[in-house]
Order: structure tokens, then sequence, then C-alpha cells
């Protein structure tokens, strides 16, 4: 069984690398209110594991930044949100066909 964090960000929400004690560094997200917190797990082989994970999550981050921000963009400028999911939908069908 999994747990699955669904977090829809407000303003003011950020991430950052904090040290809350002497030689520990933990990556923080979220806000003051709400967080999720990565750590390293205390075992052999967990410095390379989370930084592996780490520099995956950095990744999958900037991906889905630019497609935010490409699509913030994109519903900003169209004329009529039916127009704008209808393009998008012919969009998807020519990539699949490509």
């Amino acid at each position: 069984m999994g747990i699955h964090v669904v977090i829809q960000p407000l303003v003011g929400y950020g991430a950052a690398v904090v040290s809350p004690s002497p030689g520990v560094r933990q990556l923080v997200a979220g806000s003051e209110e709400t967080s999720f917190i990565v750590q390293v797990p205390a075992r052999i082989g967990g410095l390379m594991d989370t930084a592996r994970f780490a520099q995956s999550l950095a990744a999958a981050a900037s991906e889905f930044s630019e497609w935010c921000e490409t699509q913030h963009r994109t519903r900003s400028h169209s004329s009529s949100f039916t127009d704008h999911w209808s393009d998008a939908a012919d969009d998807a069908v020519t990539r699949k066909n490509d």
C-alpha cells in the first residue's frame, strides 16, 4: 500500500534545502503550515539513493513547470475556454498519429 500526497500550491508555496541541525540537510516543499520533507535514510547507500531521487524530482519538476507555464500562456490568450480545449484535443490526436 502506498501513500499519495496531492499538493495544489497556493501563493507563497516553495521549496528549500534546510539544515535543522549540524550535518543534516532536508529538502522541504510546501508552506509553513503544510509541507513535505525529503530526508536521507540512515543506511548504507542512503545518500546516493536520495541524490538520485532528488535529481529525478528536479528534472520532473522542471518539465512540469515548463508545461504549466506554457498552459498558462495558452489559456490566458485563448478566445474561449471551449476553443482552447478543442485545439488541445486536436493537437493530441495529431501527436498520436505522428
